[in-house]
């Protein structure tokens, strides 16, 4: 069983590189061969429980509603339920001549096909969630996922400065066609390639609290005595993880994306907050204060003229409109008030947008820019309250566990699930990284560490102590 944790392992890691140097995942053949490893990894996983006699597949409850939300939306349905649940298909001419024509059943969703096609996505990235929950193990004091995100990161991060500085805008051997200026690693957009870095800066933060917490601790124990060799190779590791995050935030700022460099800065400073708390050393902060001076030093060395002239755009008169993200939010909240139980169907906003569109009517619009907003466009607000109500709920349980975790290495790595959890939820309100597969799939992965480190290995131990002598 351990050869085949390790084998799920490198699987499930290679899915997430591969499909990150493939555009982030965007072309639908990468993310297909994806989809299809993770279904495998899952049969092959439950055929070996299977014969062990127990099955035991780490998956809560409310993903499995939110299943079967999507679920409901394909099934066909009376016309009389679809129109009481579903108002506005009234309006539907091709439902309506189905009507006409004496076909009485129909789909809440406009097109059950692209519903199909988004429910495989999220099918497989409810795989990953349950993948790495399974293969998660702090008793270990490593993970392969948090370390191969972590070079990836980097690797991502250097081709995305090279980008920059040399103005070789390619991408492998594609010659990119947008953001020409910008650093955008193996993606297409910079956004996107921001939202990549924000989930993995949490965790480098995450690693050197972690070995400062040794290192401080070794310190205590040494007191005047000369410094051992193990506590200055921790002092080095910390040092190292700095420079990683140096590297990592760089290229965020590089990026240009406003909003990625927004929450990659504010969750960092979060992170660094939490972990004061449980370090409770001002040496801590001093070190975050430095890392961040050396960040604007390297920037202001590199050249952030271009970076900060992006940000000057936002005190122009009109920005909003100019912009364009304002209209598709309006449209799109147009297009809630009409579907607002069951939404339009699960990966259709693209087609039942046309609708609704007012702005740059010449332009195709494939998503809203704001991943709440499109969620419910689809899936109606019930359907975003299955599915992300559940995430705000996880992510108060690992803030809660990482604040009274007696064991480091578990807690550090819940702190980095956590800021790299905030970081695509706060970036989600003005882009939409949950739809681009390498990134949706990898926040699958952090949010299934974060649930094996906050809520399962903790009730596993509460299990294990003996409950407290009975008294009358």
């Amino acid at each position: 069983m351990i050869f085949l944790n390790q084998v799920l392992e490198i699987i499930l890691l290679l899915s997430i590189v591969g499909t990150t140097l493939a555009f982030g995942g965007v072309q639908s053949s990468a993310a297909t061969a994806v989809e299809i490893v993770l279904f495998l990894c899952i049969l092959i996983l439950l055929i070996v429980q299977t014969r062990r006699g127990q099955i035991k597949l780490p998956l809560p409850i409310w993903p499995l509603l939110f299943v079967l939300w999507a679920v409901l939306q394909m099934v066909p349905l009376p016309w009389n339920a679809v129109v009481i649940l579903s108002p506005a298909r009234r309006l539907d001419t091709a439902v309506a001549g189905l009507w006409h024509h004496g076909q009485i059943s129909a789909s809440l969703s406009i097109y059950p096909h692209d519903t199909l096609l988004a429910f495989m996505k999220f099918l497989a990235c409810l795989c990953a969630f349950v993948l790495a929950a399974y293969l998660f193990d702090s008793r270990k004091r490593k993970s392969n996922l948090i370390r191969g995100l972590i070079l990836l990161a980097c690797f991502e991060a250097g081709y995305g400065i090279f980008q920059y500085v040399t103005g070789l805008q390619k991408i492998f051997t594609y010659t990119k066609l947008y953001d020409m200026e910008e650093a955008t690693g193996t993606y297409i957009n910079r956004n996107h390639f921001a939202g990549l870095l924000e989930m993995a800066l949490p965790f480098v933060v995450a690693i050197a609290f972690y070995h400062f917490q040794i290192w401080s601790e070794r310190r205590q124990v040494e007191g005047g005595r000369r410094r051992s060799r193990e506590t200055r190779s921790m002092g080095f590791q910390i040092f190292f993880y700095f420079f990683l995050l140096v590297i990592l935030l760089v290229a965020v700022v590089f990026s240009r994306s406003r909003m990625g460099t927004f929450s990659a800065v504010l969750t960092i400073g979060i992170v660094a907050v939490l972990a004061q708390l449980k370090a409770k050393r001002r040496l801590w902060l001093v070190a975050v204060i430095l890392f961040l001076a050396c960040v604007a030093g390297y920037g202001l060395w590199i050249g952030l003229g271009p970076v900060w002239e992006r940000f000057e755009t936002i005190k122009e008169p009109g920005f909003l409109q100019m912009e364009g993200r304002f209209t598709i939010w309006k449209d799109t909240i147009r297009l809630i008030k009409d579907y607002p139980l069951v939404g339009t169907g699960l990966g259709t906003f693209a087609s039942a947008y046309r609708h609704y569109q007012t702005g740059s009517v010449d332009l195709y619009v494939d998503h809203t820019h704001n991943d709440y907003l499109e969620v419910a466009s689809e899936t109606g607000l019930p359907g975003a309250a299955l599915l992300f109500l559940p995430i705000l709920y996880l992510f108060g349980k690992m803030v809660l566990s990482f604040l009274d975790d007696p064991r480091r290495y578990r807690r550090s790595i819940t702190l980095g699930c956590i800021g790299s959890a905030l970081a695509l939820l706060l970036h989600g309100l003005t882009d939409f990284n949950f739809q681009i597969p390498a990134n949706a799939l990898i926040f699958s992965v952090v949010l299934g560490i974060g649930y094996k480190a906050a809520c399962i290995e903790r009730r596993e131990e509460s299990q294990m102590v003996p409950p407290p002598p009975y008294k009358q």
